[in-house]
């Protein structure tokens, strides 16, 4: 097809697969995308996905480096820079961690504390376009299905097991 003579670049042909997987990082994606737009919009602020997921490890309670390093399956050099950023923002301090001198303990400022009750209220307003969009039921479905106890992750001899090479 051509457009005022110019040859119109075919569209790309993308391989879609039905894999759980994929489906829950676009999930995920929707709702983090969702997120920075309403951080954007209310308080003229986001951040990059990395330093967000730090900030859900931290309002979870997991306050080591090392520890958000593990959960996130991350150098902890990775962690050690994000953190730098996130303490540059004002939304996290270091503390030592009296338990153990050799480590730092993460908390929110006030300002990172607001900064969760502004992402509070706007995860839950992207829950409800979610519930309009698809249902209520659906979405409570959804966070059963998600919430049940999946057992350990598979063993490399249980995924091999009947697999075809």
């Amino acid at each position: 097809m051509t457009v005022a003579g110019v040859e119109a670049a075919a569209e790309p042909r993308f391989e879609y697969t039905s894999l759980l997987t994929r489906t829950l990082i676009h999930g995920f994606y929707w709702m983090d995308d969702g997120l920075q737009r309403y951080m954007q919009q209310r308080a003229n602020f986001s951040l990059p996905r990395s330093q967000s997921l730090m900030m859900i490890c931290i309002g979870d309670g997991i306050c080591r480096q090392g520890d958000i390093a593990k959960h996130l399956r991350v150098s902890k050099q990775a962690v050690r820079q994000g953190v730098k950023e996130l303490e540059a923002k004002g939304l996290v301090v270091i503390d030592p961690d009296p338990a153990d001198r050799r480590q730092k303990l993460l908390r929110f400022t006030d300002k990172g504390e607001r900064m969760r009750g502004i992402a509070k209220r706007g995860l839950a307003r992207m829950e409800e376009i979610l519930e309009q969009r698809i249902g209520a039921d659906r979405v409570r479905l959804l966070h059963e299905l998600l919430e049940l106890d999946w057992g350990p992750v598979p063993s490399a001899a249980e995924l091999i097991e009947g697999d075809a090479p």
